[in-house]
């Protein structure tokens, strides 16, 4: 389990916390590392790593079987994508932003975060269910899936054709539209700078 662990968000203690006591009520042997360099690998059955350099996290996506993403109501989520472009499959919750990304069934799954069953039973399929060439084939459709319809060029065409179809609505924007292009821009920026960032 990784994540992007920060010691001043009560939250973050308070989870990490919870989930170790979790791991050694049900009699597994945990660890807790900053990096998988720290890591001591021998009898652990869960690694939690705090937070991932790049290139422990690339490495860690390459290697997993499933992605699986629980915030509820996440704004976009740009760790599904992450994952999806290593061709790992992605286990996300069924509202916000994953619902955008992952394809029910072609890419991931995507299932009601207050139904913990629903998760357990596509973990089992993956881990236990499927075969290597179906599951790399749900691998491979997410990531032509975010190279198709995510990458920095297909955002910037999203994003010029949404800008250049408000102008061509309204000679002179209220302010409502104003604020909404500048909105717009700002988020188109941010996801440019990340995504070059991040090689997408």
């Amino acid at each position: 389990m990784i994540g992007g662990y920060d010691i001043r968000v009560p939250e973050n203690v308070y989870y990490h916390a919870e989930l170790v006591e979790l791991a050694t009520t049900l009699g597994l042997k945990s660890q807790t590392a900053k990096s998988l360099g720290d890591a001591v690998l021998q009898s652990v059955e869960i690694l939690f790593l705090l937070s991932v350099p790049n290139d422990d996290k690339a490495l860690l996506l390459e290697a997993a079987s499933l992605l699986v993403y629980t915030p509820k109501f996440e704004h976009f989520g740009i760790v599904p994508l992450e994952a999806m472009l290593a061709s790992t499959p992605v286990l996300a919750a069924n509202l916000g932003g994953p619902t955008e990304t992952v394809v029910e069934g072609e890419t991931g799954w995507l299932r009601d975060v207050d139904i913990p069953l629903q998760w357990t039973e596509v973990m089992q399929r993956v881990l236990r269910g499927m075969d290597t060439r179906e599951l790399e084939g749900v691998g491979e459709k997410g990531r032509r899936r975010v190279i198709g319809e995510f990458s920095k060029r297909m955002m910037a065409q999203r994003l010029d054709g949404e800008i250049e179809g408000m102008l061509r609505r309204q000679s002179r924007p209220d302010p409502w539209t104003q604020a909404a292009l500048a909105g717009l821009i700002v988020l188109g920026l941010v996801v440019g700078v990340y995504m070059f960032a991040s090689g997408l």
